[in-house]
């Protein structure tokens, strides 16, 4: 499982556990991810994505590679809403 970082001023980390996707209209797929902090407190999120061609190759993968890639598809859209969390969850 791999270790990301965030690009803010917080020192957190955290790791992708789960991926899904839906269909979001012709041409968008709506990525779901469930990620675990450091204390392993869980959170969901989720964004729409047009990258059709990255969508292709993500999916080409199984397991947690599958859900790495898709997470990587998504993660500048929710690396705001995904430090916001990781802020709220420090003790």
């Amino acid at each position: 499982m791999k270790t990301y970082n965030t690009t803010t001023n917080i020192e957190a980390s955290f790791q992708v556990t789960h991926a899904s996707h839906l269909t979001s209209g012709y041409g968008h797929m709506k990525i779901m991810v469930d990620i675990i902090d450091e204390n392993e407190n869980p959170g969901s999120f989720k964004s729409v994505t047009s990258n059709m061609p990255g969508f292709d190759e993500a999916t080409d993968f199984e397991g947690q590679e599958k859900y790495e890639a898709l997470f990587e598809l998504i993660e500048n859209d929710i690396e705001d809403a995904i430090s916001e969390w990781l802020y709220s969850n420090q003790d």
